[in-house]
């Protein structure tokens, strides 16, 4: 009986780490708001800063992250930053002021860049080559189904022990779950094993190659592309969209006289079929370049703005709008959740991927922000959301160009070679 790829229980390790750590720290957070504003009497605004500085925290440190995780290892990285994470949650429980959940949330935000999405995408570029979309694909519905589920949690916890307690329970989850999977299965690469990637049953010299080259270019080769630069214009106007659209769009369909209630079901819907297209394109990505389903991705949401200012503006009916969210939305969000890191090791290889994905987050922190706010300015300032989600789509069609445009530069080279 053939023995299971080791890169699989890294997988497995991974995907249990982000369903914990994304989980509870990015997605838990609204559920407490109420909870904490009705005992400490702290505005919305005051509290909704916490989570600002949670996010803007965690995507300032992802390029020392990337260059600690190529330098050190992904195991050595995500250790420390699920450790601190656990604190930070068992402390949360003691908070007594504003500040203090400040800068509690601004470790929070350290340790889930320490602990999540980047070190595990760099976990399975490395361990995987030829399966390394399916592997893709698996891992990152963690984040999905993490939500859902610690979402859930949290509000029970809250209504059974208040939210004190139920802070302090989820730190002991983070500390229970987390830091036994990173010690005992996460292994940086399959060289460090002996291993190749995909268990390729071609043996390696020795029993360690940790000394051995990654295939991939540097930092400064990869600056040096024109592919890079597109790559990052594409992150920057892609993200700065799909963050203005996610944050308003249940508002948006409640305005135009879908009940509350149905716009959330139809939203939770959206992230449902996104969690199922996350494997489905996990899969596809594995016979065709990364470039074609992200420009194709981005396009299909371009059409989904367009047809949400239709909707509001009376062109199209009120059940046609909702489904079309669902279904045009919810497919091309949960492919770019997977191939957009594939397109970074199919465009530069691996030696360098910890790195570049931290300098990306740059950009991608940058346009979160700056979409998120636009979205709000847009319907203060107009009374309705249809400029900014014509400027949502716009900004899509040039993220979807600018991704085409981004010759894989790496695999280019590698076909070169071999013929």
């Amino acid at each position: 009986m053939k023995k299971t790829f080791y890169g699989w229980w890294v997988v497995v390790a991974a995907f249990f780490t982000l369903f914990v750590c994304t989980g509870i720290g990015f997605f838990s957070f609204s559920v407490f708001l109420k909870a904490i504003e009705a005992e400490e009497g702290w505005s919305r605004t005051s509290l909704s800063t916490a989570g600002a500085i949670a996010s803007l925290a965690a995507g300032f440190a992802t390029p020392g992250v990337g260059w600690a995780v190529d330098r050190f290892g992904a195991r050595a990285v995500m250790l420390p930053g699920a450790l601190l994470m656990s604190a930070c949650y068992l402390l949360l429980g003691q908070t007594g002021t504003i500040h203090q959940l400040y800068a509690l949330f601004l470790m929070v935000g350290i340790g889930m860049a320490c602990a999540t999405i980047l070190p595990c995408q760099t976990l399975v570029s490395r361990w995987f080559d030829k399966k390394r979309g399916r592997a893709m694909g698996m891992l990152m519905v963690a984040n999905g189904v993490g939500g859902v589920v610690w979402t859930t949690v949290s509000a029970r916890l809250i209504q059974a022990v208040g939210w004190r307690n139920a802070y302090e329970i989820l730190g002991v989850v983070i500390a229970a779950v987390a830091l036994p999977l990173i010690a005992l299965m996460i292994r940086s690469s399959p060289q460090s094993m002996g291993l190749l990637p995909d268990g390729a049953e071609d043996p390696l010299p020795g029993a360690k190659t940790s000394d051995a080259e990654e295939p991939g270019y540097t930092t400064r080769e990869a600056f040096r592309t024109v592919s890079f630069w597109l790559i990052f214009l594409a992150t920057f106007v892609v993200v700065f969209a799909s963050s203005g659209f996610v944050l308003h769009v249940v508002a948006f369909l409640s305005d135009r006289g879908l009940p509350d209630r149905r716009a959330a079901d139809v939203w939770g819907a959206a992230l449902g079929l996104s969690i199922v297209a996350r494997i489905l394109f996990g899969f596809l990505s594995e016979k065709y370049q990364k470039r074609f389903f992200l420009f194709g991705a981005n396009l299909v949401r371009m059409c989904c703005s367009a047809l949400l200012v239709l909707f509001a503006l009376g062109f199209v009916p009120r059940t046609v709008g909702a489904l079309q969210v669902i279904f045009l939305y919810g497919l091309p969000m949960g492919c770019y959740a997977v191939v957009s890191p594939l397109l970074i090791s199919e465009t530069f290889g691996v030696k360098s991927f910890g790195k570049l994905m931290g300098l990306l987050g740059i950009p991608y922190t940058i346009g979160m922000a700056l979409g998120q706010v636009s979205g709000g300015y847009f319907f203060d300032t107009k009374g309705n959301y249809n400029v900014a989600y014509s400027i949502f789509g716009a900004a899509f069609l040039i993220g979807g160009i600018a991704t085409l445009l981004a010759k894989p530069c790496f695999l280019l080279d590698s076909t070169a070679k071999k013929d």
